[in-house]
Order: structure tokens, then sequence, then C-alpha cells
């Protein structure tokens, strides 16, 4: 899972760093939802890796039962994840749709 969210915490760092000394290599809109590309598609493309694992521990564990406390433990987690995915995924997803169409 980390190594999906590295470009995410890679570019709010990075970008971070930039804007704080006043580079000129600093994004323009830094982290905002309406003009910056780079933050909406890294943190959409986080948001579907969250869902999509989530999910797949869900069905996991329900098509092979709960075993202990562990696997309910898990489980919980999981439903927790999924939660904060699709409530991320809801605020990433119109911003990037609408950079996307005037892309394309």
């Amino acid at each position: 899972m980390l190594i999906s969210a590295l470009p995410f915490i890679g570019y709010i760092v990075i970008g971070g760093v930039l804007t704080l000394v006043e580079s000129r290599w600093a994004p323009e809109n830094f982290l905002s939802m309406t003009a910056d590309p780079g933050f909406v598609l890294t943190g959409t493309l986080v948001c579907l890796f969250i869902i999509e694992a989530t999910a797949s521990f869900i069905l996991y564990y329900l098509l092979t039962g709960f075993e202990d406390e562990r696997s309910q433990f898990v489980l919980l987690m999981s439903y927790i994840g999924l939660g904060f995915g699709g409530a991320a995924l809801r605020v990433f997803l119109p911003s990037c749709l609408a950079f996307l169409s005037r892309w394309l």
C-alpha cells in the first residue's frame, strides 16, 4: 500500500518544501483542488487503490470465514479503510474528471 501512496506523499513533501523556500520550480497553485492536477490525479489514484485493497480484504475474509479475533479486527479495519477511501474519492473524483475532460 505504501508504494501506491509514495508519489502522492512525495508530491506533497517536495511541493511543500519548494513552496516554503519560494523556489521557481514550486507548483503555482499548490494543493488546490481546482488548479493543481498533480495533487488531484495522485490523490485519486491513491483513493482507488485504498478502495481496491480494502475491498479485497473484505471479500477474502467473507469467503474464508472468521477464525479468531484477529480476523475480525482485520475485517473491521478494512471496513473503516473502505469508508475512508470512498469518502476521499468522493472529494477527489469530480476535480479529477473535470481535469481529464479538459485535457482530453
